[in-house]
């Protein structure tokens, strides 16, 4: 499926980065959820590196454009303190994005062993 751009879709803010404690991560991402809702973040997704537990992808599903920039420069989140107490040197990239093209497929069987 094709959407065109500013149709009006969710919009995506994801970033990767590493993590000291992923456990602890987690914990400080679940005590801001309502923050996160305050600013108009309407899902968010963490995923865990296979290969190395301590990396993870964060993605927030925003309603519009607006919402994912004001969430950036909100003081009651403060990425850049928060990324600070993550002792990042480095602050990672945010890729903010709108789908354009969304393809389903069939699931795979299950891997022969």
């Amino acid at each position: 499926m094709n959407t065109e751009r500013g149709s009006g879709a969710m919009v995506y803010l994801v970033t990767i980065f590493p993590v000291p404690d992923y456990d602890e991560y987690t914990a400080q991402i679940d005590r801001s959820a309502d923050k996160f809702a305050r600013l108009g973040a309407t899902r968010q997704w963490v995923l865990r590196a296979t290969d190395d537990g301590r990396e993870v992808m964060n993605v927030f599903e925003f309603p519009s454009v607006e919402h994912a920039k004001a969430f950036l420069r909100s003081p009651d989140i403060d990425v850049p303190r928060f990324l600070d107490s993550l002792t990042l040197e480095i602050y990672p990239t945010f890729f903010l994005g709108e789908p354009t093209v969304v393809r389903e497929f069939p699931p795979a069987p299950p891997p022969e062993e």
